[in-house]
């Protein structure tokens, strides 16, 4: 089944409010959803209700556990929602510290979970990948379908996409399964908070869709309504159905979907079909919301 994961070289770009969303949206569709938190913040469960008070989670315990299968189902929570979700638990420095220390010299423990979290039925998982390199992202990597990576509309963006383009990003011996993902039209890039205050959209856009050509999947506009639910500890599709940010959210979902079920076919993607998949699901595209001063940046056809 598939694995869909949120990654990215640095923090504060919207990873884990993405993954959360674009988790309902697929149970929406149906689909028996867990959103995986792999992020020492253990954020994602705030989106689903979780008491922040509640220190418990999945991967703060994985080390000690006797069997990783056992230990991911004995972590998974309900959510009213209908996703499911695994929290990373709450640590300390030292925790983290050494929680990666053991990822590094077992990754195989997250391997096997996550490989037996997609061997039950139906099931799709979308995993929250904590900033920059990390050893669970190189344990999940291998295992992903998807690798979606948000960047938000600044400077830092732009200067941040060589990195993302070479698997630089994900550091160590996991930059090889990321250019493989790349080459394998499996890692795609995100604009998100589109159209927030500024004026360097347009500027950003040129950047983005020169670099990245094809790989650009869309974008998620930006919309006050974001961290009005978060603040809520609902999602947007619940707290703002009707809002821009939850439109894109849906799309995004769906088109994620399309997306996994054409590589599982072996189809590579041809000529216009990433502008086409944007608007089949309605995925805000950047030419749509760029500022009409501004010549629109045609984004190149998937190679």
């Amino acid at each position: 089944m598939p694995l869909i994961c949120f990654a990215s070289p640095s923090g504060g770009v919207g990873r884990t409010t993405l993954t959360a969303n674009v988790a309902r949206e697929l149970s929406r569709a149906g689909a028996r959803v867990i959103a995986l938190d792999l992020d020492p913040q253990n954020a994602l469960g705030a989106h689903f209700g979780l008491d922040l008070r509640d220190a418990f989670g999945f991967l703060a315990t994985l080390r000690y556990a006797a069997d990783p299968r056992a230990a991911w189902r004995a972590a998974l929570r309900s959510s009213p929602s209908g996703v499911s979700f695994l929290p990373y638990g709450q640590l300390g420095m030292d925790g983290a510290n050494a929680n990666s220390a053991s990822l590094i010299e077992q990754p195989e423990m997250l391997g096997t979970a996550v490989a037996d979290m997609l061997s039950v039925s139906g099931v799709t998982v979308v995993a929250d990948l904590p900033a920059g390199a990390s050893p669970a992202l190189a344990a999940i990597l291998p295992h992903a379908n998807i690798v979606i990576v948000p960047l938000l509309p600044h400077p830092a963006s732009v200067a941040q996409l060589p990195a993302i383009e070479g698997g630089r990003f994900a550091g160590g011996g996991s930059q090889a399964v990321v250019k493989s993902r790349l080459e394998a039209g499996k890692l795609r890039v995100l604009m998100n908070q589109w159209g927030a205050p500024g004026k360097l959209a347009g500027i950003i856009a040129q950047g983005v869709s020169q670099q990245m050509a094809g790989r650009l999947f869309g974008a998620i506009r930006y919309d006050e309504v974001v961290p009005e639910a978060a603040a809520a500890q609902r999602l947007l599709g619940d707290f703002a159905p009707a809002s821009p940010a939850a439109q894109d959210m849906a799309g995004l979902a769906a088109a994620i979907v399309a997306q996994i079920n054409d590589t599982s076919r072996d189809r590579q993607p041809t000529p216009g079909q990433s502008q086409q998949l944007r608007n089949a699901y309605g995925l805000t595209s950047l030419a749509e919301i760029m500022p009409q001063t501004q010549s629109p940046v045609a984004l190149k056809a998937d190679r």
